[in-house]
């Protein structure tokens, strides 16, 4: 695993893990489990380029938890695949973060995540507003990320299309 928590290019982070084994479910291809693992390994460092992460929640008992999730499966992924997860900001408020993630084999597009998360005091157990200085960098991750075409999987819900 690895993450780039440098100042990320357009406002999108990149993280990249491989498929190990034990990631496999019977039909030797990766289990739905990890494929929100490795989204939620990848959301660590976006969320570190906004200033939290482990240190931040020790230092101030403040943190971000998952409000809604959505993965979209479209390529199978198999034991040994390198992936490389991009990571970006797509809107925010005081609390609220909106996360969208690409997951790529090589250039292939294999998988989509869409997650709304909010800041969270870890003693109140309650939603509360950014740090200024933690907005202020999710802002900046925000904004630096607007020139980026709009994905065409956010916002998506789940639903079977009619047949006539």
């Amino acid at each position: 695993m690895s993450a780039d928590n440098a100042a990320p290019a357009q406002g999108v982070c990149r993280f990249e893990v491989t498929v190990k084994r034990e990631w496999l479910d019977y039909n030797e291809h990766m289990n739905v489990a990890f494929y929100l693992k490795a989204f939620d390994d990848a959301s660590e460092g976006l969320i570190a380029c906004a200033g939290m992460g482990a240190a931040y929640t020790r230092e101030t008992h403040n943190s971000w938890v998952a409000l809604e999730s959505h993965i979209g499966f479209r390529q199978e992924v198999r034991l040994g695949d390198s992936l490389r997860i991009e990571s970006r900001v797509v809107d925010h408020d005081a609390k609220k973060i909106h996360l969208y993630q690409e997951m790529f084999r090589g250039s292939e597009l294999v998988a989509t995540h869409e997650q709304l998360g909010v800041h969270f005091d870890t003693i109140a157990r309650r939603a509360t507003a950014f740090a200024p200085d933690v907005l202020a960098r999710v802002a900046a991750l925000h904004e630096a990320q607007r020139a980026l075409p709009r994905p065409t999987a956010l916002g998506r819900a789940v639903s079977m299309r009619k047949r006539a």
